[in-house]
């Protein structure tokens, strides 16, 4: 599939990039669609490639020995897939899989090992977003310990609307997976948020219909990483990728 050039303001990591590093690793991206469960990356398997979302949502999944499966970490046009690369880490124990439908470019793990020993700002940036799906993770352990079902719901629906705008599929079975919930607490917490009319739920569809009320109901469980992508990146607007470099992202 041909890339486009403006794809590559569609993801908001290679929106900060120097010209010439995009130059750089031009030749070597491919142009590929996400489907929902695709995984991208196999738990304890070393990874041949990188992914830089320009559309959709993936999870990071980790799973017990006896195949409890919990969302730890989400990415989509604001980063990237393979940050186990970066820090020269031999594989993830984490699965990553597509959640919501996209596209993404797809880079050679070769490639951008030549291009992180050699490019020290390409360098920087990938390090700086690894550090942000750090803070991501840890968030998302203290919202899952600290937090009501209702209240990890609505940074969730957060979340999900930076990436990919306020209306998106979604079964009350995944969201269960995502949130380590069983579906009858789903329900219950999908009820609350409508009474509140901050969302409007139908069959496989979620739509946010009221952003602050959404963003004043998960208070201080939504923001952090965020923030952080906002002061250490910068990039395109939340839900709307391919906007012009240097706006706010979150």
């Amino acid at each position: 599939m041909t890339v486009d050039l403006q794809a590559y303001a569609e993801n908001q990591i290679l929106a900060a990039m120097l010209p010439a590093d995009i130059a750089f690793l031009e030749p070597s991206f491919e142009l590929i669609e996400l489907r929902q469960r695709d995984v991208l990356s196999f738990r304890n398997t070393p990874d041949d490639f990188v992914y830089f979302p320009l559309s959709g949502i993936c999870s990071f999944i980790a799973t017990t020995s006896d195949d409890v499966r919990v969302e730890v970490g989400m990415v989509g046009h604001d980063g990237f897939i393979g940050t186990s690369i970066v820090l020269q880490a031999d594989h993830d124990p984490n699965e990553v899989m597509v959640q919501v439908e996209g596209r993404a470019l797809r880079l050679p793990k070769a490639k951008l090992l030549e291009a992180f020993d050699t490019r020290p700002a390409l360098r920087a940036i990938l390090l700086r977003y690894a550090f942000i799906l750090g803070i991501q993770t840890s968030q998302t352990a203290l919202a899952n310990g600290a937090y009501t079902i209702e209240t990890r719901l609505a940074r969730w629906l957060l979340m999900c609307q930076d990436r990919v705008g306020a209306t998106f599929p979604m079964t009350h079975e995944f969201l269960s997976i995502m949130l380590s919930v069983r579906r009858a607490g789903i329900t219950e917490a999908l009820h609350i948020l409508e009474g509140e009319r901050l969302i409007k739920s139908f069959r496989g569809m979620v739509v946010v219909t009221n952003r602050p009320g959404l963003e004043a109901f998960a208070g201080t469980a939504y923001g952090l990483p965020e923030r952080e992508h906002r002061r250490l990146i910068g990039s395109p607007s939340a839900g709307n990728p391919g906007t012009a470099r240097g706006q706010t992202t979150f």
